[in-house]
């Protein structure tokens, strides 16, 4: 894996082995921030990566100009393989914590933090997950207006129960939806 564009392009990332993530191949990575610089401009804004595997999509938006990244994941190995890819970048430009998703939010929620993009891109198959966070972060006050979420699902999302978010962009590959939302209350 390596960074794609931006102030670490070329960088090469180290990827976790293992069932307990599941790396987004490059391609994939690719078209994700190709669609993403349509709706985004990165310079300034805070990411927030709840599942950050390796790291890669947290320093892809750091590279772009994210100003600040939060970056979290659950299992111990994937915490040191973000240390790893992390070293050599400002240690100011992120927060990293291990942290299960729930407590992160409330954690964030608790200290008024806002941002103004988020990777949903969860190790797991389970699409009821999606519709929790999705719920969490609308009632947490967690995303920016006209924040974007970014999120990979094994499933199609029932748009019906994200009145709050609207679609942006939609991309379908063999065993994956990527969706782009961007929260619009006050339109």
């Amino acid at each position: 894996m390596i960074v794609i564009s931006g102030k670490y392009r070329g960088r090469k990332l180290k990827a976790l082995e293992g069932k307990n993530t599941r790396p987004t191949s490059a391609r994939v990575k690719e078209d994700m921030f190709n669609i993403l610089s349509n709706y985004f401009i990165y310079e300034g804004k805070t990411s927030l990566d709840l599942f950050g595997g390796s790291g890669a999509l947290s320093i892809e938006g750091l590279s772009r100009g994210v100003k600040f990244a939060y970056i979290n994941d659950h299992f111990p190995a994937a915490i040191q393989v973000i240390k790893e890819n992390l070293k050599g970048i400002d240690q100011q430009s992120y927060a990293l914590s291990q942290l299960d998703y729930g407590e992160l939010l409330e954690t964030l929620e608790n200290k008024g933090v806002q941002v103004d993009l988020i990777y949903l891109d969860p190790p797991f198959p389970h699409i009821e997950y999606y519709y929790d966070f999705f719920n969490r972060v609308l009632n947490y006050n967690l995303l920016k207006e006209w924040g974007i979420i970014m999120t990979e699902t094994p499933e199609l999302l029932d748009f019906t129960k994200l009145p709050e978010l609207s679609l942006l962009k939609y991309k379908d590959w063999k065993n994956k939806h990527l969706y782009f939302f961007r929260l619009e209350r006050g339109v």
